[in-house]
């Protein structure tokens, strides 16, 4: 059930909205929201985040008395194994990068603003690789807070449309093609026999014939 879980889209509780580059709105999994999942699908301690790299790249202060602080941060996600094998316990992990800025009159509430957004961007970005609930559908055109399911019955059953779709086609499309080629499909057992209108014809034709030649036959008989 875990990956079936985690092929879903993100739930629209767990997502938000901001305006991002060119004044575009783009949606994102909050940070709290890639938690909760991690810890209903993998168990509280079934996981783990590890801070890699942290380093101050942004520290200046501006005309108005603000301090500007910038941040970059590297984090690795891991699963756990609870069995104790060889690896130590560890299955799997991802790893990726993440920025965060904080304006602040402060300069340590302007760093702990910088650290905190740039170590959870990059917890999100590692996490996101595990599946699309955790924010992978995001990336996909079309997919967004607007579409997001409200409950996890709405996403596995969109999840389910979607693997019939990939596997059978668009059924109402298939279904016009149909209609449009006017062509007459008779079922038989084991099989399906497809006739078309001039072949019909054709059958018909020969069937008088063969129709006339009988009694043609008979009457030299007589």
């Amino acid at each position: 059930y875990k990956s079936q879980f985690l092929s879903t889209h993100p739930l629209k509780t767990d997502c938000k909205e901001r305006v991002g580059y060119a004044g575009k709105k783009f949606t994102y999994v909050s940070g709290d929201g890639v938690i909760r999942t991690m810890n209903a699908i993998f168990g509280h301690g079934g996981w783990s985040s590890q801070i890699t790299m942290e380093r101050n790249v942004l520290n200046e202060k501006d005309e108005r008395g603000r301090w500007h602080v910038g941040y970059l941060a590297s984090v690795r996600v891991t699963l756990l194994n609870n069995s104790n094998n060889s690896n130590g316990g560890t299955t799997a992990f991802h790893e990726d990068c993440g920025s965060g800025e904080g304006i602040d009159s402060s300069k340590i509430k302007a760093h702990e603003k910088a650290l905190k957004s740039a170590i959870t961007d990059a917890m999100k970005r590692a996490a996101r690789q595990y599946g699309e609930r955790l924010g992978n559908a995001l990336y996909v055109k079309g997919n967004g807070i607007r579409t997001a399911p409200r409950t996890n019955k709405d996403a596995l059953m969109e999840l389910e449309r979607k693997d019939a779709l990939n596997l059978f086609g668009d059924q109402a499309v298939l279904r016009a093609n149909c209609e449009s080629s006017n062509v007459q499909c008779k079922e038989s057992p084991g099989r399906i026999v497809e006739q078309s209108p001039s072949s019909a014809v054709t059958t018909k034709n020969a069937s008088a014939a063969a129709a006339a030649a009988s009694n043609a036959v008979q009457k030299d008989n007589r």
